[in-house]
């Protein structure tokens, strides 16, 4: 299902809606098998998880036990190298990276090796002196201060130089890493990663602290520290690698012992993050792992990797208040960066580029990647973000892709321009001459004319549809089994499909927030999108919305409560604002867009009653307003005016109406056929009379009032069933029969009431009807030439 596309969307969604479609038969069969709700056997069935065995395994993965490191290849002699080289006190460098994989890997096998009794030093490169990875300097200044073996983590595999120095050099170099090995491996004495040809272990996704724990594992005899599992988690879960198989195991107890307690340095990062909930994957992805990364993209990495490996907590304490800092510094640059990209992607994106290439002098190489990601989350383009160094005329940038462009092969045609780049389909790096900016945007951006208008919609994928009745906190408990989620295993995305809203508003500071209430046969489900404030003025009370987003219990006071953490929404079908008792439709008509809307009026002249500046466009026969939003000023003298126009008007999707009258009929008493029965046998009784004063008579008999027997007395002169001479009125007695809608007066009265009834008096949801029937019509007129209803 796609609500993005075409059609009669009013509201459209910012994402394409993609239904996953699961095999019902073997959702069932899980559900029977494990005692699931067909909920949460459906998520199972999706993820491949079908087999009861297997599925039951993944819902606990506390049952579950850590492979064998020795069926990694190279384990063997990595381990013995090691533990040769502790028994003889030669002196080990680890060399790490400076991401939070990297910096855990490190903090995470030096524990380790030190626990053994290592003589151990590290190193972790600088990313603006050294760049990334082992390289050739820091080798040979490992030689001058007499190490004897090297072991990289989470790097090392694409780095053949080091390697080869270190050999030469006469140091043992053993590789752990977890990146897609190159067709020319390092000469290393050992490589450790299960990607590489030949390794039989049975699971290839761990990160660059996964392949070190299966290292310490292989160690220590299969007993593995808890501590050292806390950090696996924390690289895991940051380097975004799949959460199945092994790696759920070490995120979900790495998560568990991360909440009972572990290293002081992660305590303190902790009590930095400010949580007062239970730690899982989003605080460690979105509060522990940013703080980590700050020191390696803003100045040097040890900082991360001395607080992670500190043991006294007011040490701890030291260092995580310089990684706040420096976090607090990465923010802010990003948001300064990223608000003058912004300026400039605009004017690119204006004139229809498909890929957005962004260059500015100065620009912190550390978070230009952020940016870039920013910049792709906003525009949804493939986005390099370049800075530009004035001294050496050089730019270096960083790229994020979308799904369906290559951002490597981009890179690859437009590489005339560029001195290095490297990276792969959905990130990467580059360096270029800044005089040769310009023509790489040229070139970059033509390798993106392929990309359609769907492509550069960003796709969200549908779990399951449910409605409020089938949520329930028993339910969303059931689902948490699933936890944690991340890269493999992402949260389920639920669909819930023209629900009426009880209740909407806005909430939070300056009403940024959109709190809503899904209206199900039975139960209504409270739903909150966040930064959704502005939609309220999109919605309106008549409408139906579809509602995209992820289930969770909201807990306060000792009350839980499901909810729906609204990710996108949308209303299909013609939209009806209803403006008809507004005082103040003059300042909301100005509100409007101007590009998108028209104001059209039945009646011009009476435009100055309602104050309305704005162009107004005056109703003609065959008029036709092709903007999405069509304000209805005044009454239309028939039905069928306003049917025509819609007709004839298929690009308006949204009706503001305020049907403004001169008089109100609606509220005057509209004679009944007895009344009109009443009165004429009083004037076949007395056939002649004084008009003026009668009428006053038969108001106070009667209780009628003076207008509607004027109005009456009108359609008898009108039908010649009577005269009137100055104040006299006559019977007339010899009358032709006549029904009294051949009154012109008569019609125009009870047609103008009629209105009045449809269009000003109605209910929201009775007016609401009426524009879908119309609706409804255009659609079916507007079938292609040829379609045949039957024979």
């Amino acid at each position: 299902m796609n609500l993005s596309e075409g059609g009669s969307l009013m509201l459209r969604s910012k994402f394409r809606w993609l239904r996953q479609e699961a095999d019902e038969e073997k959702v069932k069969r899980l559900a029977d098998a494990l005692h699931l709700s067909q909920m949460t056997a459906r998520l199972l069935v999706l993820r491949e998880l079908d087999e009861p065995d297997q599925a039951d395994a993944f819902l606990h993965p506390e049952k579950s036990v850590f492979h064998d490191p020795m069926r990694m290849l190279g384990m063997r002699e990595a381990a013995s190298r090691i533990q040769y080289a502790i028994h003889h006190r030669e002196p080990i460098r680890v060399f790490g990276d400076y991401d939070a994989d990297g910096v855990t890997s490190t903090a995470l096998l030096v524990r380790a090796l030190k626990k053994m009794g290592g003589n151990i030093s590290w190193y972790i490169p600088n990313r603006f002196r050294d760049g990334y990875g082992p390289n050739i300097a820091a080798v040979e200044q490992a030689k001058k201060d007499g190490v004897a073996l090297i072991v990289t983590v989470d790097s090392g595999i694409a780095a053949p130089g080091a390697a080869e120095r270190a050999g030469s050099l006469g140091i043992d170099y053993i590789v752990t890493d977890h990146h897609e090995p190159p067709p020319d491996l390092p000469d290393a004495f050992a490589i450790l990663n299960p990607k590489q040809p030949g390794c039989g272990y049975p699971f290839k996704g761990l990160s660059g602290a996964g392949v070190a724990l299966k290292l310490a594992q292989a160690l220590f005899q299969n007993h593995v520290n808890p501590d050292w599992i806390a950090l696996a988690s924390i690289g895991t879960i940051a380097d975004l690698v799949p959460l199945r198989d092994e790696n759920r195991l070490i995120a979900a107890r790495g998560l568990e012992l991360i909440n009972t307690g572990s290293l002081a340095g992660i305590e303190a990062l902790k009590m930095k993050a400010g949580s007062g909930s239970p730690i899982n994957e989003e605080t460690v992805a979105f509060q522990l792992a940013p703080r980590l990364n700050a020191a390696g993209r803003m100045a040097d990495a040890d900082i991360a990797l001395n607080l992670l490996l500190a043991d006294d907590p007011s040490e701890a304490a030291g260092f995580v208040g310089e990684l706040e800092e420096m976090n607090r510094r990465r923010r802010s640059l990003v948001d300064a960066i990223a608000r003058s990209a912004e300026k400039k992607a605009a004017a690119f994106y204006e004139r229809g580029d498909k890929a957005l290439v962004i260059a500015g002098e100065g620009w912190h190489e550390g978070v230009i990647g952020i940016v870039a990601s920013r910049i792709v989350e906003k525009y949804y383009r493939p986005a390099i973000i370049l800075s530009i160094d004035p001294e050496s005329g050089m730019a270096k940038g960083s790229g994020r892709s979308i799904e369906g462009f290559n951002l490597y092969e981009g890179l690859s045609a437009a590489q005339d321009h560029l001195t290095q780049f490297g990276g792969h389909p959905m990130a990467a790096g580059l360096s270029l001459p800044a005089d040769e900016i310009d023509a790489f945007r040229e070139d970059f951006k033509r390798t993106a004319d392929s990309l359609d208008e769907e492509m550069l919609i960003p796709g969200k994928n549908i779990d399951s549809l449910v409605d409020p009745d089938q949520v329930t906190v028993e339910q969303i408990d059931e689902l948490s089994l699933l936890s944690p989620f991340g890269t493999g295993n992402p949260r389920p995305v639920f669909l819930m499909e023209a629900l009426h809203l009880s209740k909407m508003s806005g909430v939070g500071r300056e009403q940024a927030h959109l709190k809503v209430a899904l209206k199900g046969e039975k139960n209504t489900l409270d739903g909150i999108g966040f930064g959704m404030g502005p939609m309220k003025k999109e919605i309106s009370p008549a409408d139906r919305v579809s509602v995209v987003g992820e289930l969770s219990v909201n807990e306060w006071n000792g009350f839980r409560k499901p909810q729906l953490m609204i990710a996108d929404l949308a209303v299909d079908g013609l939209q009806l604002f209803d403006w008809r008792s507004d005082q103040k439709v003059h300042e909301k008509i100005r509100q409007l867009p101007r590009d998108r809307s028209a104001v059209i009026s039945f009646h011009p002249e009476m435009l100055g009653r309602l104050q309305i500046a704005e162009e107004v466009t005056p109703y003609h026969p065959g008029v036709t307003i092709r903007r999405p939003n069509l304000v209805l000023l005044d009454l239309p003298d028939e039905e069928e005016q306003l049917s025509e126009l819609l007709a004839k008007s298929p690009d308006v999707h949204r009706i503001y109406a305020v049907f403004h009258h001169k008089n109100d009929h609606y509220f005057s008493t509209f004679p009944t056929r007895n009344h009109f029965i009443w009165y004429y046998a009083l004037i076949r009784r007395d056939h002649s009379f004084r008009l003026s004063a009668m009428v006053k008579k038969i108001s106070r008999f009667k209780g009628w009032s003076s207008s509607s027997v004027y109005f009456m007395t009108k359609v008898f002169l009108e039908l010649d069933f009577v005269k009137i001479e100055g104040d006299i009125l006559t019977e007339n007695r010899m009358p032709k029969k006549a029904p009294l809608s051949e009154s012109p007066t008569y019609r125009n009265e009870k047609k103008q009431l009629e209105l009045e009834e449809l269009f000003c008096y109605s209910s929201l949801s009775s007016l609401k009807a009426w524009f879908d029937k119309q609706d409804k019509r255009r659609k079916t007129a507007k079938k292609p030439e040829g379609t045949l209803n039957g024979l």
